[in-house]
């Protein structure tokens, strides 16, 4: 029977693991072929689905994303369009059948582990430059027929560098989505490749510069200040500060992702959609705040480094609670900002139509608090306007918004709030503390990572509702939940 399972896991699960894991970074439908034939592969372990099922229901983050899909499969009920419903629960089908799947995946050993890390680095690599010469040659840059045209119009512009950013830069996948599959193979690559030799290591190198100039590219600041917060906190954990190398790594780090997010929310904020990705340093105002948020995190970084020094074995509490006073006081801070300007007063860019989505999703919210509105709702049954405005009523969301679209509030929590109720979105906040705990007590570090950066990528858009994001996800937590489970049993 040992046997047997060995072979299984070797000739069949293995297999079918690995192409799952190159799909992420190409076409959905890829993505879509290999995920059902994993749940193919786990059906056809018969003998061993009475120990996969034991192991799904045992699991405390199996249960939490149950009951949130039950929320939602509940909230059918009370929806105004059945038919946008049914597609809604189509697409939270992953949040039960993936880690179930996952299941009868725990006998993967940990040099399988390892190779799966390495196949999806090498999948982003190969997947990205594919993507890059792609647009080269749609763009004309490689034949000499692009010419510069310093003309810019509302949501497009000639610049070169804006034909090489964003969506132009992914044609089969959300620019986001794969911002979030690179940052997450940098992660891997600092963390969990061991290079022995000389030639290994400057590969490294290169592919990790390689990575982060395209994350860049990418323009999601959301990702970018997710990476870079990461790194930058996993070397103030790990150093003394007793060598002035440490500092020089700790602060040149700081003023590298301070500068790259700073000018992708800029670009962002002054553009109509995502601007013409160049800022010219020609508003004083804007430059002002680029100064002031400089000081602002490198003065942190010196009192974090002082009071780790001074309280030593207590100062992480200590950064703890600071931090906490902190984001109180910047959430105050914001919803004051919004609540007192006029929409008028939004220029439409991509940071107001964010604002405005929040500002709408509280406001239903506070109608709806205990069991929501029902998943698939549409914006003209939400959000009420003068309907002699037509489709231009809601204008706030973006100029290509219709009322017939599905809303979408951008933040995975407040949309689990308005589908199904606070149910969900308590069970979202103990599935990430659950997991967060686990990769902290273990000290798996590229499990943090991944944690720390979907959650911050949660608070930005619907990435567990999205099957771009929730199966990718999904699938590396439960393979580093058994990596712990293989390394205990060690």
């Amino acid at each position: 029977m040992q046997a047997f399972k060995s072979k299984y896991t070797d000739y069949i699960l293995f297999p079918s693991l690995v192409l799952l894991t190159a799909s992420f970074p190409l076409p959905i439908a890829y993505n879509s072929i290999f995920s059902i034939l994993l749940f193919t592969v786990f059906l056809v372990d018969l003998g061993n689905m009475k120990t996969n099922l034991s192991l799904y229901f045992s699991n405390t983050r199996n249960i939490l994303l149950l009951i949130i899909f039950l929320a939602l499969l509940l909230s059918i009920f009370y929806s105004d369009d059945k038919k946008a419903a049914m597609k809604g629960i189509l697409a939270a089908l992953p949040l039960l059948s993936l880690p179930l799947a996952m299941t009868t995946a725990n006998s993967l050993s940990l040099r399988q582990i390892d190779i799966l890390k390495k196949v999806f680095v090498f999948s982003c690599l190969i997947t990205s430059l594919i993507y890059f010469v792609q647009t080269g040659i749609r763009i004309g840059l490689f034949d000499g027929s692009y010419r510069f045209k310093p003309v810019s119009s509302a949501y497009q512009s000639s610049y070169l560098v804006y034909n090489l950013t964003y969506h132009q830069l992914t044609p089969s996948i959300h620019a986001v989505f794969f911002s979030l599959y690179i940052a997450f193979a940098v992660i891997i690559l600092l963390f969990s490749f061991e290079w022995k030799n000389r030639l290994a290591k400057i590969l490294q190198a290169l592919m990790i510069v390689y990575f982060l100039l395209y994350l860049i590219m990418l323009t999601s600041a959301t990702i970018n200040f997710a990476l870079y917060s990461f790194i930058i906190a996993c070397i103030f954990f790990k150093y003394s500060f007793k060598k002035l190398s440490h500092y020089f790594l700790f602060f040149g780090l700081i003023i590298i992702g301070t500068a790259i997010t700073d000018y992708l929310l800029v670009v962002k904020y002054i553009g109509p959609n995502i601007g013409d990705i160049i800022y010219r340093f020609d508003s004083p105002s804007i430059n002002q705040k680029i100064a002031v948020s400089f000081a602002a995190v490198i003065l942190t970084g010196a009192v974090a480094i002082i009071i780790k020094l001074i309280a030593k074995k207590n100062y992480k509490w200590i950064l703890a609670g600071s931090f906490l006073i902190v984001l109180l006081a910047g959430s105050f801070y914001l919803n004051n900002a919004v609540d007192t300007k006029t929409r008028s007063d939004w220029k439409l860019n991509n940071i107001s139509v964010r604002a405005n989505y929040s500002a709408e999703a509280f406001r239903i919210i506070k109608k709806h608090p205990l069991l929501g509105v029902g998943i698939g709702d549409k914006k003209f049954k939400l959000i009420e306007r003068n309907l002699a405005l037509g489709d231009n009523r809601y204008i706030e969301f973006g100029e290509s918004t219709k009322p017939n679209d599905i809303f979408n509030p951008h933040n995975q929590f407040l949309d689990f709030w308005i589908d199904a109720g606070i149910i969900p979105v308590i069970c979202l906040l103990l599935f990430f503390i659950n997991q967060f705990s686990k990769a902290i007590r273990y000290r798996h570090t590229i499990y943090m990572g991944l944690l720390f950066c979907f959650c911050l990528f949660c608070f930005t858009d619907r990435a567990l509702m999205v099957q771009r994001g929730q199966i990718f996800f999904l699938f590396f937590i439960c393979l580093f939940e058994i990596e712990l489970e293989r390394k205990k049993v060690r």
